[in-house]
């Protein structure tokens, strides 16, 4: 409230009349607003109470048939991802701008008019007001200069104010809203989340991205893993990894850095976060006297030979460590397990050509997870907004003293719409400086 300013015609503003400004007004509405918010927080809690993300399986072990069906259709498998709820979102987003901008052309609109001081009847019927002679004023005066900022002046009205600041509080933590469903929306619709596999000395530049629908994304860059280690505890955990990891562009190394948990690399808007680690077999074949390494899933294909490393078992049948090859037979795939400690069958001749498992040696890989998040500097944006909002909201206060001259005395009141009870002591205090019993 504003008591010094003229309201006349300070209804908020209509830019639409007929169907578009009810439709205008409902989305601008309280009314929405809780209704909004009701069905975000029921799609909130369908996605707390159902498990988000998991297989059929998974599903189909913990609800009926029909009950899976519903969960499916209504898609309260993967609420924080489905269409509604980001139409939701999207209807909150609109609704809160309306809000503010209408709440904002009302307050624009009342600073912008004409300033009009209560009469004295109004004055001296306010909670906080008192009479001090004339000659008596001039100490009070000059503290109310100095503290407050003279909005109104004239032969016998004044009007002081401080604290204004306070008063775009809400519009602050509003605009931090906006901003924060924002940057949920840019890292939502640009950004994504992958995960890369790397031996060490292995270069790679595309990810495969998470998800029910995958993708390959290719960078213009190549991520290397120059090195990794891991330490473990005397008991086996592990204690620490690290991964070495170099950015190289257009064949020249631009970047290197330790990539540790909780300490990614940045580059280009594009993190890499150490996310796990494991073992990689890779496997020493003698084909026709040449030496060929191969991991699992690689090829290896020359002249009518092709095969495929298919699988690896650590232990099989207590033959030991074995390796199943599939391979090519006249067209026909045929498969054929090579063991590394079981004599004879460590060698085999495939399509005419004699194939002998040699080694097989295990090195640690590193999992890198590799996330694009062009919103998250929006969002921090948006957190900053709210703290500050925040804090002039709940922590800074407008207070207004107004002044009228009459033949041989003042009438002084005050006004604060927030922090009452601390402009009641300063105002107090303001009163005992006018008696002379405070200086």
């Amino acid at each position: 409230m504003n008591a010094t300013k003229n309201k006349k015609n300070m209804t908020g503003p209509v830019p639409f009349h007929g169907v578009t400004g009810k439709i205008y007004g409902f989305l601008a509405s309280l009314k929405f607003t809780i209704l909004l918010f009701s069905l975000i927080a029921t799609g909130s809690v369908f996605g707390t109470a159902i498990r988000q993300r998991v297989s059929l399986e998974e599903y189909l072990s913990a609800y009926s048939e029909h009950t899976v069906r519903l969960i499916k259709f209504f898609g309260l498998d993967d609420v924080y991802h489905s269409t509604w709820f980001y139409s939701l979102l999207v209807l909150f987003l609109i609704n809160l701008i309306l809000c503010t901008v209408q709440r904002l052309s009302r307050f624009m609109k009342i600073m912008r008019s004409e300033l009009v001081l209560p009469d004295e009847k109004s004055l001296s019927a306010m909670e906080l007001s008192f009479v001090i002679e004339t000659e008596r004023s001039r100490d009070m005066e000059q503290w109310i200069d100095k503290s407050y900022r003279r909005v109104m002046s004239s032969a016998k009205e004044m009007v002081y104010e401080k604290g204004i600041l306070s008063r775009y509080g809400v519009f602050t933590i509003h605009l931090s809203i906006v901003f924060i469903l924002l940057g949920g929306f840019a890292d939502t619709m640009l950004g994504y989340k992958g995960y890369m596999v790397l031996t060490k000395g292995e270069a790679k530049d595309r990810i495969v991205t998470r998800g029910e629908n995958t993708v390959e994304r290719t960078f213009n860059f190549t991520l290397k893993c120059k090195n990794f280690k891991v330490a473990f505890y005397p008991g086996g955990e592990p204690k620490d990894y690290v991964s070495t990891v170099e950015v190289i562009e257009n064949g020249k190394i631009v970047m290197e850095k330790d990539v540790r948990v909780n300490d990614p690399l940045n580059y280009k808007g594009i993190r890499v976060y150490q996310s796990s680690y494991g073992r990689a077999p890779s496997f020493l074949f003698n084909i026709s006297g040449e030496n060929v390494i191969l991991k699992e899933r690689e090829t290896f294909s020359k002249d009518q030979l092709f095969l495929m490393v298919v699988r690896f078992e650590s232990q099989i049948h207590g033959l030991g460590p074995g390796v199943l090859i599939g391979y090519l037979d006249k067209g026909e795939p045929k498969t054929a397990w090579f063991f590394k400690n079981a004599g004879r069958m460590q060698e085999r001749n495939l399509n005419g050509v004699d194939i002998r498992l040699e080694n097989i040696a295990e090195e640690f890989y590193t999992g890198l997870e590799v996330s694009k998040d062009p919103g998250v500097w929006i969002v921090w944006t948006g957190f900053v907004l709210m703290l500050f909002g925040l804090y002039v909201n709940f922590f800074t206060y407008y207070r207004q003293i107004f002044m009228r001259r009459r033949a041989t005395d003042i009438i002084v009141a005050g006004f604060a719409p927030k922090g009452k009870e601390a402009f009641r002591e300063e105002f107090a205090r303001l009163k005992a400086m006018a008696d002379g019993s405070e200086s």
